[in-house]
């Protein structure tokens, strides 16, 4: 059986690949010196930092990296346009106990079509799917964890169901003098202005709300649920939709970063919180603080090609803010990765494509950009498509927490200009230091060339051994990974820099706080640089995070490739964790020379402590350091 995501969390997120990190010798040695860039600098002696201000929830899960592997009811509730019936979830139960939960996929979760579930406890949180159902949640977790499986639910606890409401023996959950009628308002219903009137919203401001929405989160967790997918936020946030136009009564920001902090809160690192349909203003700020995935794009719909790649292309200020998710994907790239927030790219149903090709490119998408992978077929349609979801050597890279970027040509946002990043060709650093390429050929007719150049794109040094993960075959050594597609087809390749020294580069890592991709001044190696860890900048610190294998716990020796122009020392604080956020080392302070310009690139040398496993190194710039610096990579080096 395949090792899931969530026994990898449960064993501390050590995760490990055949080709784990082999860093023999703590002692930093020296070797070459890499083309441009000039002898290590001692730095100062570091010393002990506060640690950096987050703006991110910054769970375990986000810091595990790629999101769940999981089945949706969806592929049979909207062609139905209806609530799954319980002997059809018993029977799609059953086939993915069988097909897909050997190879990781550990969760059946539900989805829309909600409003039939009127039963409720006494404190109004439903108590099962839909009325027509024999068996409630409890039920239904007992049924899969028999399984080696886990119950995921599709509910806002922001909703009061109108049953709940009209019966005035019901009471908020530790409030026993506060009906469930006593925290909405008359008319305030889920979609008001299109019919929608069998769910209330909850009214943040009236007593009882909180005690009502953090309970409702508990509920589900004592359940033992660990995934609740949370929907309809934009409706929740401004009562707007891009498509139909006002659907209810507006809430606000401020009631709807309040309802976020508060399931936040409940949510803790328990259970793993999906947010849906959110406008995303502010630079996903409310949700990025509050979340762990969020949707980028329209939804699956019918799937096929047009939903993975076509429709709208352009950027709007609203949910989705891309229709498709090679676009969603790629303009909210600088806000994934560990720590940080997953990119959720909704659900794929394999056997509305057209082909094994683009069946293959569904998956690699999703893959490298470390979305969930949600299965939408069912064991009645699926047919023999299945097999794209079950491939080894793809999952393993998903095991290893990988979340890719698009190749960046410049800092400018996406949403300001679409040529500023190129949704065709895509890479990711693995945490042993290897890489992984994706190429896509989106267009229709013409069969084209894709290509990433190890030396220029992603700073390899010399060539590395590039195996083609889905034919499983090893190409030998190359100085690029380039592949000839056909339409709607794709190439995915595990890239191997040859042994010496393992170098993690800033522009493909993660950044937050308001760090940022940049590539405007010469000099660098790879594709570009992260620049913006300076003071003034997004609210919390800048910081670019790196995840690092190492075989055992121990001091090792890094470097760190910098620019700083202001004529004087700066100052970094580094340090190193595990995935459930327990340091290692640090935070501690480290000084970067003055370089003689922003043009001109240096190194520092210095030591950390790095535990046996999955490690997140990050430096930033904390409130109480000094200057500025660009960052181009960290090195360490291998026996």
């Amino acid at each position: 059986m395949a090792i899931t995501r969530r026994a990898l969390l449960a064993s501390s997120g050590l995760i490990s690949l055949a080709t784990a990190l082999e860093l023999a010798d703590p002692a930093y040695a020296g070797t070459r010196t890499p083309t441009g860039t000039t002898a290590a600098t001692t730095g100062l002696p570091a010393t002990p930092a506060p640690p950096l201000s987050l703006v991110s929830r910054n769970s375990p899960w986000t810091r595990s990296g790629a999101g769940p592997l999981y089945w949706n009811i969806y592929g049979w509730s909207f062609p139905h346009n209806a609530p799954i019936p319980e002997d059809e979830w018993k029977a799609n139960i059953d086939w993915l106990a069988r097909d897909f939960a050997p190879s990781g996929y550990d969760i059946a979760c539900t989805d829309g079509w909600i409003e039939g579930s009127s039963r409720t406890t006494e404190h109004g949180y439903i108590t099962s799917y839909n009325d027509s159902w024999t068996h409630d949640w409890a039920y239904w977790a007992a049924y899969l964890a028999q399984r080696d499986m886990k119950l995921g639910v599709y509910y806002d606890p922001l909703w009061v169901h109108r049953a709940a409401v009209e019966d005035t023996s019901k009471t908020v959950v530790g409030r026993p003098d506060v009906r469930i009628a006593d925290i909405v308002e008359p008319g305030d219903f889920f979609a008001r202005d299109i019919g929608g009137d069998t769910l209330y919203w909850v009214d943040v401001t009236k007593p009882g709300a909180r005690e009502y929405v953090q309970g409702y989160v508990k509920y589900f967790k004592d359940l033992g649920v660990p995934y609740l997918r949370i929907d309809f936020l934009s409706w929740y946030e401004n009562g707007m939709d891009a498509n139909i136009g006002q659907v209810n009564e507006p809430h606000g920001r401020e009631n709807y970063v309040t309802a976020l902090h508060w399931i936040n809160e409940a949510a803790g690192d328990d259970l793993e919180v999906s947010l849906v349909m959110p406008h995303l203003f502010d630079n996903a700020s409310a949700e990025l603080a509050n979340g762990d995935l969020v949707r980028i794009n329209a939804d699956a719909d019918k799937g096929g090609w047009e939903r993975l790649s076509g429709g709208r292309q352009d950027w709007q200020d609203a949910w989705p803010n891309w229709f498709n998710p090679f676009c969603g994907f790629t303009g909210w790239s600088h806000r994934n990765g560990r720590g940080q927030l997953i990119l959720d790219g909704d659900f794929l149903r394999a056997h509305t494509f057209a082909s094994d090709e683009e069946r293959k490119t569904a998956v690699t998408l999703m893959t490298i950009a470390g979305s969930p992978i949600a299965i939408a077929d069912l064991y009645s349609d699926i047919g023999d498509g299945g097999w794209v979801f079950t491939h080894p050597e793809v999952l393993r890279l998903h095991e290893a927490g990988l979340v890719g970027k698009p190749l960046y040509h410049n800092g400018t946002p996406y949403s300001v200009d679409p040529g500023s990043r190129d949704t065709e060709r895509w890479a990711g650093q693995l945490p042993d230091g290897t890489w992984v390429v994706a190429l896509f050929n989106r267009g229709d007719t013409a069969t084209v060339t894709k290509s990433l150049h190890l030396r220029r794109d992603l700073g390899i040094d010399g060539s590395a051994a590039v195996r083609d993960v889905w034919a499983g075959r090893d190409l030998g050594q190359r100085s690029e990974a380039s592949a000839t597609l056909a339409p709607h087809a794709c190439a995915l390749f595990h890239v191997t820099p040859q042994r010496g020294v393992t170098r993690f580069h800033a522009a493909w890592a993660t950044w937050g706080g308001g760090a940022n991709f940049n590539n405007n001044h010469p000099g660098y190696a790879g594709s570009g640089f992260v620049d913006k860890l300076e003071a003034g900048g997004d609210p919390g610190d800048p910081l670019v995070t790196f995840a690092v294998q190492a075989p055992r716990a121990g001091t090792y020796s890094v470097r760190w490739r910098y620019a700083n122009g202001l004529g004087s020392p700066s100052t970094m604080t580094v340090s190193s964790e595990r995935a459930d956020r327990s340091v290692v080392d640090g935070p501690q302070r480290v000084s970067f020379p003055a370089t003689a310009g922003w043009d001109a690139w240096d190194t520092v040398a210095g030591t950390l402590r790095l535990g046996a496993g999955l490690n997140l190194v990050t430096i930033g710039r904390g409130a109480t350091d000094t200057g500025a610096v660009n960052l181009n990579w960290m090195e360490l080096q291998l026996g």
